[in-house]
């Protein structure tokens, strides 16, 4: 968005590096998978504006990025390498996606990246807070999460009338925070009270043999595939402890599913204008019932719920995310330069 206003963007990529045997070991030990260092397709490729990417594992520095007015950094070790570039590469931007605080990263440099006098730029209320309430910064900027509300479009409908609830899958490990396998057991209690459900979702990978009866699951579904679940669903799981946004719960309501989610990330704030509904509780039996409130709801008052889904997702296209970005953006430039 801020390229096609106008303005000159370059995004500097860094290459992945090969695990060694240790941490591979240590993944897997965790139920993980790592990533190899292949030289695939990436995100980035055919965008319109100027993409650097570097030839091999290494910190960004200075020599890498043009003279420019303001420089963002969207991932803590990143953040380190923006903190040793000169006052040339532009006035220091931290974008902040999530709080990292995870036993396979180093916490203590985590903490120390968010303690840096750097502006900030968050996606969710709950990372607003943590700035505030743990590393005394009350001057982070919320700027949410937007997405392509054309892509995940919308079509009003009713409820399918055969109950199918989704889910993003992230593989069985209880130690996650995502913790797909408490909607797995929400869809299995109600399973187990003689409610015809049926379990569909996506993910990166996932145990046939642990999910539901009657359950389908795809692997790497295509971007258009994976709009298509969506708005094949009568209601959407999403029960992550933690999260710094939760994508999937505006890309499910932009597609007009209603959600049932936990208060992880972003839901608080997405769920307020009635597109779902917020489960405190961790317990699979309060979800279940939550659950079942929506796939019950009669046809009119299931639409209602639907649209209002929709309609909080508007508030997130790529327009108006683009508004605020660049409006944070600037207000940032322009208290450096006072």
């Amino acid at each position: 968005m801020l390229h096609e206003r106008g303005h000159s963007v370059t995004v500097v990529c860094g290459r992945r590096a090969r695990p060694s045997f240790v941490n591979k070991f240590k993944a897997t030990l965790r139920g993980r998978k790592l990533p190899d260092a292949s030289e695939g397709a990436s995100h980035l490729d055919g965008m319109p504006y100027a993409v650097v990417r570097l030839d091999r594992a290494r910190p960004i520095v200075e020599s890498d990025l043009p003279d420019a007015d303001l420089v963002l950094s969207s991932w803590w070790e990143t953040t380190e390498w923006m903190w040793e570039l000169p006052e040339s590469k532009g006035v220091k931007v931290n974008f902040l996606q999530h709080h990292e605080i995870h036993p396979w990263l180093p916490a203590d440099r985590v903490r120390a990246v968010w303690r840096l006098p750097i502006p900030k730029i968050v996606v969710s209320e709950w990372l607003q807070q943590i700035a505030k309430d743990v590393y005394g910064d009350g001057g982070a900027i919320l700027v949410p999460n937007g997405l392509d509300t054309e892509q995940f479009g919308y079509v009003k409908r009713g409820p399918s009338g055969q109950m199918i609830i989704g889910a993003m899958a992230s593989g069985m490990d209880q130690s996650s925070f995502k913790r797909f396998w408490l909607a797995v057991e929400a869809v299995k209690v109600m399973q187990s009270r003689g409610v015809g459900c049926k379990f569909v979702g996506f993910g990166s990978e996932t145990d046939p043999a642990q999910l539901p009866a009657d359950s389908l699951f795809e692997v790497h579904p295509s971007q258009d595939r994976i709009a298509e679940i969506y708005a094949s669903c009568d209601c959407w799981l999403f029960t992550s402890d933690k999260e710094g946004y939760g994508l999937p719960l505006l890309e499910a309501m932009s597609c007009g599913t209603p959600v049932v989610a936990t208060p992880a990330g972003a839901a608080p704030e997405l769920l307020a204008s009635g597109g779902g509904k917020l489960v405190r509780s961790d317990e699979p039996d309060d979800l279940a019932d939550a659950v079942s409130e929506v796939l019950h709801l009669n046809d009119q008052d299931w639409r209602l719920m639907s649209e209002l889904a929709r309609a909080e997702a508007e508030k997130h296209s790529w327009g108006l995310i683009g508004d605020q970005m660049e409006g944070a953006l600037e207000l940032i430039l322009a208290k450096a330069r006072q």
